[in-house]
């Protein structure tokens, strides 16, 4: 028994010097958040592979966070954030990590890399779970987690059997570690075969679903992600099986936060006899099952569940073999699109063979050829209104600004109407909003864009652009609005800002215009009454859900309202706009 206390304190004293070791030691505690990304690839950030370690961390939302790099300096972490912003990535931010919130975890140092390196990720992968942990221009490579010295100490003769005759244990900061997954490994590992007994590893419990947290890292990194970022790639990523874009999950609706939306609702609701509730603002348990009575009851809504699948909403299919499908698929199967690129005679078929020599080769000749070309091509016997572009000059391609610009303008003038790609805005969510906004081209734009996932995946979403479309007089309707708010959507999703006092002011007056002038048209008649119901049924759950999407991204309950009525602006505000 003596023995084993002695043990246990010379155990708790490696613990503890450790410990206190790493805490009086510089701290790689500084990362760089590069952006956050839909469906991001490794193949996407190649160009960055000798700055630093790449990783991912997923969020609530369908957004990954992306970061760069551990630094023992906030200096040093400024500096990779300016470089970051130099290639594109305007949103690069530093982040802390919560060293002081971390716990002391035992580990196995399996080996350590510097940056740069190629690393053999199915070897490491072979043990078990890797952790890295990064360290200025070092990747340390541990597995783990054990639930104490002695445990991890019976693991080693094992791990060296395996190759790893300099693994050694060592007691970790666990704020420090970064779980090594698919995106890291470059989605090539494979799970352990024979796994290790790790029977003395701690127990984890599953936990319950609960409202998001302030943040979003299991370590805590303390400043919370709001915008999205910029994808570079470099190297052409293997052909691969078209996949759609990931499903938008609705978020949870947080019953605790009083809101106006909620408020609106519980109206609409007690007007239709399904809710004998009071009207608190709080979207509670009782105006949940209101909302599904009235919804599953009410004709109108019925009648738009069936009518929405054949309105026109922004979509991106295309048939195969198409234009329109090679510029879809370019990054899904890029052999098979440049291939169809070559074959065409299209001029934008061009552009976007220049533009994927751009991305993976950067600046040179062929780029800029292929580019003079395609405008040459496209602007042949026209005159363009598009501010500073001369379809006969020269152009050098040195940045992806101005490619992705061009590449907007031979939009507007090829034949087809076609539209630009949902990945465009996931990859380069700055450049491409940029480019593609209304402020690039012209009041007149003809610019097409297909939904991009997110918002137009929702059942609500899509039911209210379906019966603001009926509302909404074939005359009224204007193909560049309808671009224009698109495009905002976009960003509202990928890039959300929180709006400026006087903005959200000017969001609350819109908002209450439009249902003084759409209740002053229903009241003419019973069944215009009926679709007012409908509307207003959808529309106020649409703005709650809007709103925990966004609390969901880092906002306050305040922002959340004011960005969420600027989404429903963009998705109804130009089929509405008579009733302002």
């Amino acid at each position: 028994m003596r023995l084993n206390y002695r043990f246990s304190f010379f155990t708790l004293l490696f613990f503890l010097a450790s410990f206190t070791v790493g805490a009086q030691e510089a701290l790689p505690q500084y990362t760089v958040r590069i952006g956050s990304f839909a469906n991001p690839k490794p193949a996407d950030f190649l160009a960055l592979h000798n700055l630093g370690f790449v990783y991912a961390k997923e969020r609530p939302s369908t957004n990954t966070d992306v970061f760069i790099g551990g630094y023992t300096s906030k200096t040093e972490a400024d500096g990779m954030v300016e470089i970051l912003k130099s290639k594109g990535h305007v949103n690069a931010g530093v982040s802390e990590l919560n060293v002081k919130g971390g716990n002391a975890t035992s580990m196995i140092q399996l080996a350590t890399r510097s940056v740069g390196d190629d690393i053999d990720w199915r070897k490491f992968m072979q043990v078990g779970q890797v952790y890295v942990l990064l360290e200025n221009k070092s990747i340390k490579i541990f597995t783990g987690i054990f639930s104490d010295d002695e445990t991890a100490r019976k693991q080693l003769p094992r791990i060296r059997e395996m190759g790893f005759d300099g693994a050694f244990p060592k007691v970790v900061n666990n704020a420090l570690l970064h779980e090594a997954g698919e995106f890291e490994s470059g989605s090539t590992t494979k799970k352990p075969l024979i796994p290790l007994d790790f029977s003395g590893r701690p127990t984890v419990s599953k936990k319950e679903a609960s409202p998001a947290p302030a943040t979003y890292e299991d370590v805590a990194i303390l400043v919370p992600a709001k915008s999205g970022g910029e994808l570079t790639a470099k190297g052409s990523p293997p052909a691969a099986k078209i996949a759609p874009p990931p499903s938008q999950a609705l978020p949870d609706i947080r019953p605790g936060v009083k809101r106006t939306s909620a408020l609106q609702l519980q109206k609409i609701l007690k007007a239709e006899g399904t809710y004998q509730g009071s009207l608190d603002g709080y979207y509670g348990a009782g105006t949940k099952a209101s909302y599904a009575i009235a919804a599953g009851s009410n004709r109108q809504f019925q009648k738009y569940r069936v009518l929405e699948k054949h309105f026109a909403y922004p979509a991106n299919e295309a048939p195969k073999g198409s234009l329109q499908y090679y510029i879809n698929t370019l990054w899904d199967d890029p052999k098979t699109a440049l291939d169809g690129f070559e074959a065409s005679n299209a001029p934008i078929a061009k552009a976007y063979r220049a533009y994927f020599l751009f991305v993976n080769d950067g600046a040179n000749a062929d780029v800029n050829q292929l580019m003079n070309e395609a405008i040459t091509q496209a602007f042949a016997g026209k005159k363009t209104t598009f501010p500073k572009f001369d379809p006969t000059a020269n152009y050098a391609y040195f940045d992806l600004d101005q490619l992705l610009l061009h590449i907007r303008y031979l939009h507007e003038v090829s034949p087809g109407n076609l539209a630009v790609p949902c990945w465009i805005f996931r990859k380069h969510s700055a450049a491409a909003l940029q480019a593609f906004g209304p402020q690039a081209g012209r009041a007149d734009s003809n610019l097409s864009a297909g939904t991009c996932g997110g918002f137009w995946e929702w059942e609500e979403v899509q039911l209210l652009n379906a019966i603001c479309l009926d509302i909404c007089p074939a005359t009224e309707r204007n193909v560049a609005k309808d671009h224009e708010s698109q495009l905002a959507l976009a960003s509202l999703y990928l890039t959300p800002k929180a709006p400026g006092s006087e903005e959200s002011k000017a969001l609350e007056a819109w908002n209450t215009s439009l249902w003084k002038g759409i209740d002053a048209w229903s009241s003419r008649d019973p069944m215009l009454e009926e679709m007012n119901t409908a509307l207003k049924l959808v529309y106020f759950q649409t703005w709650v859900l809007l709103e925990d999407f966004y609390m969901n991204e880092g906002f306050s309950a305040k922002e959340s309202k004011a960005l969420a009525l600027e989404a429903l602006k963009a998705i109804v505000g130009n089929h509405l706009a008579r009733f302002i």
